[in-house]
């Protein structure tokens, strides 16, 4: 071998480019092909396992009393949240803060946050088949209703099976889950 190849050679090997043995490059090409076998691994594990929770309501039922909200219709939102760092800023929100937010935040987290809105009257009874509240997994979800009144108006839904009913009376609501 002439002296200027073996200068480029030892040049390269100390670069890091080309071995001087002849075994280096395939242990540098094994340990990298192994790094990306375990990086697709362990993005492979969140595409074949997603975290959070399917929801399978069989029905949701959304009951205005004769007297709920003073007399006054009442908008109702179900909010179905993918997202956990998502999940704490709203569970952090007020009814009216949520209101006059959600435009805004459905724009900046489309694919982390979606919900339904009803708008029922006092003494309206309304059934959801569940068709429509199905979707991505969740890690949350939660019932927001507009009441002018002080409070939370708020309510985290902790099942996400059998039939969900929402009861709204005069000044709040409840959310129950029916097996």
């Amino acid at each position: 071998m002439t002296d200027w190849r073996r200068r480029a050679r030892r040049l390269l090997f100390e670069r890091g480019d080309a071995p001087l043995g002849g075994n280096a490059r395939p242990r540098r090409w094994g340990a990298g092909f192994l790094a990306a076998l375990c990086f697709v691994g362990l993005a492979g594990c969140s595409m074949l396992f997603p975290s959070g929770d399917k929801v399978k309501w069989d029905e949701l039922t959304l009951a205005a009393s004769d007297d709920a909200n003073n007399d006054s219709p009442v908008a109702v939102d179900v909010v179905f949240v993918t997202d956990k760092a998502l999940l704490e800023r709203i569970a952090e929100l007020p009814a009216s803060k949520w209101f006059s937010v959600r435009g805004d935040l459905t724009g900046t987290f489309p694919n982390a946050l979606r919900y339904q809105s009803w708008e029922l009257v006092p003494g309206q009874r309304l059934v959801v088949q569940k068709d429509k509240l199905r979707g991505p997994r969740v890690a949350g979800v939660f019932v927001f209703a507009d009441y002018p009144g002080p409070g939370a108006h708020r309510v985290r839904v902790e099942r996400f099976d059998g039939r969900l009913v929402v009861q709204l009376g005069e000044n709040a609501f409840t959310v129950s889950s029916v097996k």
